[in-house]
Order: C-alpha cells, then structure tokens, then sequence
C-alpha cells in the first residue's frame, strides 16, 4: 500500500536548533530518504552515509566485510521505506562522512494514505523545521560548538565555502522552508546522480 510518511530528523545535539519534519512516499528506497535530508540540510553530498535500523545497516555502497556487528548490511538503494515496517516513534541514525561525522537522529511520527496515485509526484516535502543545515566536512559536535558561540554572541562570525566556491557566512538561524522546498527536488534528483549513476 502506498502510503505518506512521516519523520522528523534532527542533527545530533542540535536536537531543537536544526531539525526537520518531512514527508516522503513508501515507496520510495532509504536512499531518497538520505538524498532527502542530506538536500535538506544543505549537504554538498560528496561523502559516504549510511543508515541504521533495528541493528541492520542500511549503506550507500554495500560492501560485506565492513558490517560484522550488524545481522546485515543492506543497499539502501534498493531497499524500500515500505519494506522497513516502521512502527510509530522507531528511531534510525544516519550517519554521514566518518571523517567528520555528521549523524542524524531520525523519529518516523506515523503515515497517511495517499489520496491518489498522482499526490505522490508532491513528495518529498519539508512541512515543518528550523536551523539552516550542516556543514560538510565538519562533524556534528563542531558545528553545535558554532551554533553555541552564534547564540552567546547573537551574530555569526563563521563562514564556509559551499561548493568551493566565494565564501559565505554561516548562521543557523537563516533558514527559509519555502526557499528549502523549491529547491528540494532538483537538489535530491542531483544528489541521487552522483551517488547512483556516477561519473
């Protein structure tokens, strides 16, 4: 049954400061749910995640020998949400870049049937949320630290180079759901390319 469901996603110690509520079919693979919240979260996405469920992990790239304290080590590119059985308030943890890990606790809040076939083309969507994102190449507990100092200080002082390009400043506080949402599906379907089809 297709079905709309929903989580809540948050970095890890930044629970109430950068978080958000989405919307996505069940249809659709873990992976559009990483794609998702990395796109979200303003990831540049040129590093490895993976997401772990009821001891099973759930990776970008599946290799065997990297999972042996899980029971199994799964694609998340094949695998559907739908296949997970979720039950309200299950929790995942995505972790994304292990150099500079960012992870992020995942809630599912519960589903809704679809009205019809064609609503699903809607999703994902962001519905709720606050803070502007992460930072790659940064781990999460760097980033709670920039966040800390933003609100001692009331301003930012910190800036980064999204894309390598002109830097920009950094305030968690900027972020804009409409904008995020406009822009959500061409970043997810640009995210999905680099890590399914590749060069």
């Amino acid at each position: 049954m297709n079905e709309i469901l929903t989580f809540r996603i948050a970095i890890k110690g930044l629970e109430n400061k950068i978080w958000r509520e989405i919307e996505i079919p069940s249809r659709r693979t873990v992976a559009d749910l990483a794609y998702t919240i990395l796109a979200s979260f303003n990831s540049l996405a040129y590093h490895l995640y993976d997401i772990e469920y009821r001891n099973y992990l759930f990776d970008c790239w599946v290799c065997p020998e990297e999972g042996p304290d899980f029971d199994e080590l799964s694609n998340a590119v094949v695998t559907k949400l739908s296949e997970l059985k979720l039950e309200k308030n299950d929790t995942m943890k995505m972790e994304y870049d292990t150099g500079s890990t960012t992870t992020f606790n995942i809630i599912y809040l519960g589903s809704r049937k679809l009205k019809n076939y064609k609503e699903q083309d809607l999703y994902p969507i962001v519905i709720n949320g606050e803070g502007l994102g992460m930072l790659d190449d940064m781990s999460d507990f760097d980033l709670k630290d920039i966040v800390d100092d933003i609100d001692k200080l009331g301003y930012s002082n910190h800036y980064f180079t999204p894309g390598y390009e002109t830097n920009k400043k950094y305030d968690y506080r900027k972020y804009n759901i409409k904008k995020d949402n406009r822009e959500l599906k061409g970043k997810i379907l640009a995210i999905k390319n680099g890590y399914e089809v590749g060069e």
